[in-house]
């Protein structure tokens, strides 16, 4: 259907309700001409701003036939005030209607606009933090890994530390053991060395004894007279040969103590070697120990690193669920706003069709 032709339609359905005393209503007349509502509400719209022009009243149309002059003129004297009354209080309200709806149009399209680029903005805050979160996450992810490496690590340097512990305690023990056989072997030496050099003290203080009691019965025999001399001179050939043989013994046991001294002498460098050794072993211990305390402390800090990425994950998460929960809120608030627009609007267009039809009440009546 053309757009005039409706139009036309449109203008009679509502004229002729209006002249039937009722007030054209958008969806009675889009049901009777099969028509889109909106477009109805258009044209109706339409009608309505063009009612003032098209519906002229005029004095003769309020003469009626047998009525006196008189009489007739005081009735449009009468019609004329109060259609003039009431059309400066249509106009009247129609202002305050117009100025009031601009002022709460003006000020929610400012709310509404405003509104929407809090919106805006707090979105791409929330996106921006939202990335953050996933940096963070990423980033606990990695340190996640790093810990579970360092973790085998820890493991295997601990494995690996307990079995240095156990070679060390092995070593320990078996140097404790060499240690003791040491310790005894060295007893035993310096016992037979004192039973030795007792047994040479006791053998030289008889030795010097028998030598002194020859002595003296050499003395003797010299004293006693000549006549023995050669006697004594044989005696003193055999006390010289057992003093040889004597002095042949006490060789014989001194170069026993020399290979004795020998021997602890070669004992002393073996437990030197045994010292070094064990010094060594000390050393790689204590740097394994050292080793194992800066992977400790490695661990420590990863702990610490990750306790504080997760506070700062977590207080990135409160503060965007606040940053949420208050745009939620504004948002409703200014949901709330529009609808109390929508309601004032609403109540404006209800007074404007009550002016209307207060209008054509006045109109029919007269």
């Amino acid at each position: 259907m053309d757009t005039e032709q409706l139009k036309t339609q449109v203008f009679e359905l509502a004229d002729e309700q209006l002249l039937s005393g009722n007030f054209p209503q958008a969806e009675m007349l889009a049901e009777q001409l099969t028509s889109p509502l909106d477009e109805v509400s258009v044209l109706l719209a339409q009608w309505r701003s063009e009612l003032p022009q098209r519906v002229v009243v005029t004095d003769r149309d309020l003469k009626m036939p047998g009525m006196p002059d008189t009489l007739a003129q005081s009735f449009v004297r009468i019609w004329h005030q109060a259609v003039q009354e009431a059309q400066s209080r249509v106009s009247l309200t129609r202002q305050r209607t117009d100025i009031g709806v601009e002022v709460e149009k003006r000020s929610t399209d400012e709310a509404l606009q405003r509104s929407q680029h809090q919106h805006q903005e707090m979105e791409a805050r929330y996106r921006e933090q939202t990335f953050k979160l996933e940096e963070s996450y990423e980033h606990v992810k990695a340190l996640d890994a790093e810990i579970t490496v360092l973790k085998t690590n820890l493991s295997s340097e601990t494995n690996i530390r307990k079995k240095e512990e156990k070679a060390r305690s092995t070593l320990e023990h078996e140097l404790a053991q060499l240690r003791k056989s040491h310790e005894d072997a060295r007893r035993m030496f310096d016992q037979r060395l004192k039973d030795e050099q007792r047994h040479m003290l006791e053998t030289l203080a008889k030795e010097e004894v028998d030598t002194r009691y020859y002595r003296n019965a050499l003395e003797k025999v010299r004293e006693e007279a000549g006549k023995k001399e050669s006697e004594l001179t044989r005696e003193i050939h055999d006390l010289q040969a057992r003093m040889a043989r004597k002095d042949v013994k006490n060789e014989t046991l001194k170069s026993q103590l020399k290979s004795q001294e020998t021997e602890l002498l070669k004992m002393r460098q073996e437990s030197a070697l045994l010292q070094r050794d064990m010094t060594k072993m000390n050393s790689q211990l204590l740097a394994e120990l050292n080793k194992t305390k800066r992977l400790e402390t490695k661990l420590k800090e990863l702990q610490e690193d990750i306790r504080r990425n997760n506070q700062k994950n977590i207080s990135y998460t409160n503060e965007a669920a606040k940053r949420d929960n208050l745009l939620r809120a504004q948002l409703m608030e200014k949901e709330e706003m529009l609808v109390r627009a929508e309601a004032k609007i609403n109540s404006l267009e209800k007074r404007l069709i009550s002016g209307d039809e207060e209008i054509r009440r006045l109109n029919s009546r007269f």
